[in-house]
């Protein structure tokens, strides 16, 4: 019985939607918030090891396009910065749906 009750906040975390942006991309997301409405914002690698790249879009007709423009964005970024991690969504409109480096 112990063991679930210890678990239970661990995934109680883990369920609950993050809505402020992770410390070290606090000045990104900033900046993402100002651009139009129909924005997107995608992540390549992991700020824990200051080694990642974002790209962003806003304006776009929709939020699928907007997503698809921030990944284009992140891709040229992270080619720039030859890195190996994939470029993923981490917020559309002012929702963070990023759940953290694979």
């Amino acid at each position: 019985m112990r063991i679930a009750l210890a678990a239970a906040p661990l995934a109680l975390a883990c369920a609950t939607p993050r809505t402020s942006p992770h410390p070290k991309l606090a000045e990104v997301w900033r900046e993402f918030l100002t651009l139009p409405d129909e924005r997107a914002l995608a992540i390549a690698g992991d700020p824990l090891r200051d080694n990642w790249v974002t790209g962003s879009a806003g304006g776009q007709a929709s939020r699928e396009e907007a997503l698809d423009a921030a990944l284009g964005e992140c891709g040229r970024r992270r080619a720039q910065h030859r890195m190996q991690a994939a470029c993923e969504p981490y917020a559309v409109g002012a929702e963070i749906i990023w759940n953290g480096p694979e």
